[in-house]
Order: C-alpha cells, then structure tokens, then sequence
C-alpha cells in the first residue's frame, strides 16, 4: 500500500480507526472522513506529526448525505491524488427495544439511513469517483447480516441488505474496473457497545458475555483478502474468532432454472454490461457538475 490513498469513513475509532492505523503503518495516506470531529482530526493529527509530513487528512462527512460523500471523494483527490481503496464502514449500533419502543420515524428512521442508506449513496459515489483509475471498495456488513439475534431486528436487516446491495454488484469490474466486497465481523469490542443497552434491563448482555470475539486482527486480515485478491467481487468474508471464512452466495433454486432460462441468463450478462457502461458515461457528466 506504499504511496496509496486509502479512504475511510467512521474512521474516528473502532474498527475503522483500526484499519486507517494498520494502512498507514504500511505507507499508504489515510483520508478519513466522520462526524467525530475531535476524534477523528486527532487521529489525523497523530499520523502527521509521526510521519513528519502530511500523510493523513480529516474531513467532517455525514454519510447520510450525497454531498459530503462527494466532498469527501473530492477533499481526498485535492490532498493525494485519486483514491485506491474505499472503506465504507460508519455505521451505528441498535438499541435492544425496538419492537415496541414508542412510535417515533427517527428511531428506525436513522438507523436504516446509516447503516444500509448511506452504504448505497456512498457506493454509488466511490463507483463514479473511482471509475477512472479503477479500485476496490469494502463494506462493513456484519455477522447479523446472515443470523438474526432478536434483540438486533432493525440492525439485522439494515446488514442483510448491505450483502444484498454489495452482492448484486458482483459484475462491476466489467464495468469500471472497481470492486466491492463486504467484510461481516462476528462480535468484536468496539465503541459500539455503548449503544447496545443497559446492564441489568437487557437480558441478551448473558449472550454477549460469553460470546467468543473476532480480533481486530483478523478483521485487517479480511479486509487485506478484500483489497489484494483481484478474484473477490460481491464476495462476502466473515470475521470469526477461528479466522476469516467465505461465505458463497446462494445458488439459484433449482426449480427456477432451466435449459431455457440459463441461456437467457447468459445472453443478458454481456447486455447488462454493456447498459450500465453507456449509464456510466452519462452519470459521470453529471458528477463531475455536481463536484464542489
């Protein structure tokens, strides 16, 4: 990762602070984008002073919002270059009463917004930003994103989605030479613990007690897998406490295809490619309006 840029978003603590550290301590520059401001320019602030010279940037990005993605994407070009590798990991944690907490649209609201919405808007920007030079582009998903623990039901489905949504990206690099994979971590202690309930009320703390931890370590590991092995595109790797595994999609169900149908599938991928690299040329026009 020597001279490359590496953007990181929730890269303030946790799991993306992690990461940010370990690239940087390979010799890539680090842009982070969070809305923990403090936190996140102290990071920043440490990796400068260390190398001696500006290999680190921090830029206040609400990823709910096109435009601070865009802004981010832009502020990371203006200060190294183009962007190599897109970690799109904020996201937030879910308190354990959801199914009959008081009515209120901010509630699932928000926790949808950042933990599947601003995936895709993030996506769909790190594609048109990366196009050029060509990337890769990782998601945090989530173990939750494949079991279902009660007390998680909105989390659980804001991660299902993300595999879904990264998965039906599979064919992209014939589109614009950029992949993306999800990385789907098993229990690790991060800051978002705190959102998780309180001791006392919430019975799963039991559960969450004794549950085996993944390690960072092997969540960097999962991620490397993701960036440097140019095969993976939709692919899905869990971070276990035993190591990173694979986890294939699922095939078509049998009863649904047929002779018939498998040649149509194969007629319609080169189609379907060629489609979305004529979209491509047409949304890359408009972004490059919309950049600050």
């Amino acid at each position: 990762m020597l001279g490359k840029t590496v953007l990181i978003t929730g890269g303030a603590n946790g799991i993306g602070k992690a990461v940010a550290q370990s690239y940087r301590q390979r010799g890539a520059n680090v842009v982070i984008g969070d809305i923990q401001d403090n936190q996140g320019k102290a990071v920043v602030d440490e990796m400068n002073e260390e190398a001696g010279k500006k290999v680190a940037l921090y830029v206040h990005c609400d990823v709910r919002h096109y435009k601070d993605n865009i802004r981010l994407f832009c502020a990371a070009d203006k200060a190294f270059g183009h962007v190599d590798f897109a970690f799109l990991n904020a996201g937030i944690g879910n308190t354990c009463n959801t199914i009959f907490a008081p009515l209120d649209d901010d509630r699932e609201n928000r926790l949808i917004d950042v933990d599947l919405t601003a995936v895709v808007k993030g996506t769909k920007v790190a594609l048109l930003h990366m196009a050029a030079h060509g990337g890769s582009i990782v998601v945090t998903a989530s173990v939750c994103s494949f079991m279902t623990p009660p007390p998680f039901s909105v989390y659980n489905a804001a991660k299902h989605g993300v595999v879904g949504w990264v998965r039906s990206l599979n064919y992209m690099p014939a589109v614009c030479n950029v992949r993306i994979n999800a990385i789907c971590p098993a229990w690790i202690d991060t800051e978002l613990l705190a959102d998780f309930g309180k001791r006392g009320e919430e019975p799963y703390w039991k559960v969450v007690d004794v549950l085996p931890r993944a390690s960072m370590k092997t969540l960097i590991e999962a991620v490397d897998q993701c960036v440097q092995d140019e095969t993976k595109s939709g692919a899905t790797l869990l971070v276990m406490p035993d190591g990173v595994k694979d986890h294939p999609q699922t095939a078509m169900f049998e009863s649904m295809m047929d002779e018939v149908t498998l040649l149509a599938v194969d007629a319609y991928g080169p189609e379907m490619v060629a489609r979305y690299k004529h979209e491509l040329a047409v949304a890359l026009r408009e972004y490059e309006s919309m950049k600050e």
